[in-house]
């Protein structure tokens, strides 16, 4: 992948080791990680800057939660995938396009490759 196919990724988890694992294995995967927050209301304003491929998005996080975020991304962020990543959930969320338990981590750069040719309807029928 050259780095103008390279496909951007927010990661929005409270956990500064969650983020810093998952920037290292999406780093190691050749996705870009424009920008890494720590609640919702962080990334809300980062989400509209950069306009990512990818959101990997925490349900539980102070200030705003996975839920109420994915809603507001989906109105400033319309084309991003949102990846719920939560160790809470069982399965996927409504508001979510994929779900991975944070249980398994080393499956989540697989997950994102396996949706990059999906469009956002088929992704969520696939997960």
């Amino acid at each position: 992948m050259s780095d103008n196919d390279r496909k951007t990724i927010l990661i929005v988890d409270d956990d500064p080791e969650i983020r810093h694992a998952l920037r290292l294995l999406f780093e190691f995967e050749s996705f870009e990680v424009v920008a890494e927050a720590t609640h919702g209301m962080e990334a809300i304003p980062i989400a509209l800057k950069h306009q990512p491929d990818f959101v990997i998005l925490d349900y539980l996080m102070p200030k705003l939660d996975g839920y109420k975020t994915a809603e507001i991304l989906r109105g400033v962020a319309p084309e991003a995938r949102i990846v719920a990543f939560s160790a809470v959930l069982d399965a996927k969320p409504n508001w979510a396009d994929a779900y991975l338990n944070k249980d398994r981590i080393a499956e989540i750069a697989p997950l994102l490759a396996s949706l990059v040719d999906m469009t956002p309807r088929a992704a969520a029928e696939a997960t």
